[in-house]
């Protein structure tokens, strides 16, 4: 049975929501539209339109023509996506020397993720610092040729301790700021600041559906 193209684009985008651990009202506050509007037409009520299927598109970094295209060659892409490596915080911290990603045992294994950043990696969370948002156990795929900026979820290095913060940059100094209230910012400032590295901006949550 053919399907239109708002059937389509929802489709393409629930899957996408669901492999990724996206949340709808998160892609509606990443196209700039509001939650009930990008509702909207997810349940059919309106069509999304050229220019809200680009935003889209753009947003979760697929190309435009996907949304096109029916299920099948959707489930292909995907099937056919880079194979990323998982490995542990320690090598996380290693991640900008030279490091040959590719030798035997470096990666504790290779999850399949559609991202154009060939130097992506995974990372298995650990601790509850970040909850509710993530919980230990989750894996999340940070992309370290992308940059951060005030707000985003972000791998980072200070000193010796590699962590998984929520990113805020004030004149005078860097906060990584946990989720969970029971824990304290780690305030960076001053020299310290030299200290501090971004390993790398957190683009998604890996979900596998059996």
């Amino acid at each position: 049975m053919n399907t239109t193209i708002d059937e389509r684009v929802r489709n393409k985008i629930v899957r996408i929501l669901q492999q990724r651990g996206i949340k709808q009202k998160e892609l509606a506050s990443m196209i700039g539209v509001m939650p009930q509007n990008l509702n909207a037409y997810m349940t059919g009520k309106r069509g999304f339109g050229k220019k809200n299927i680009c935003r889209i598109a753009k947003a979760l970094d697929i190309p435009e023509e996907d949304f096109y295209s029916d299920s099948n060659v959707s489930r292909t892409k995907i099937k056919k996506a880079k194979r990323v490596p998982l490995i542990s915080w320690v090598k996380a911290g290693l991640w900008h020397e030279a490091v040959d990603i590719f030798q035997p045992g470096y990666a504790d294994q290779w999850l399949a993720y559609d991202t154009k950043d060939e130097y992506s990696f995974c990372l298995t969370v650990e601790g509850n610092s970040m909850e509710p948002e993530f919980k230990a156990g989750d894996i999340v795929v940070v992309s370290p040729s992308l940059a951060a900026v005030s707000g985003n979820y972000v791998v980072a290095k200070f000193g010796d301790d590699v962590t998984l913060k929520k990113l805020k940059i004030l004149e005078d100094s860097v906060l990584l700021k946990p989720l969970n209230p029971d824990y304290d910012d780690i305030v960076i400032s001053g020299r310290d600041r030299k200290n501090l590295r971004i390993v790398g901006k957190v683009i998604a949550k890996y979900v596998e559906y059996y």
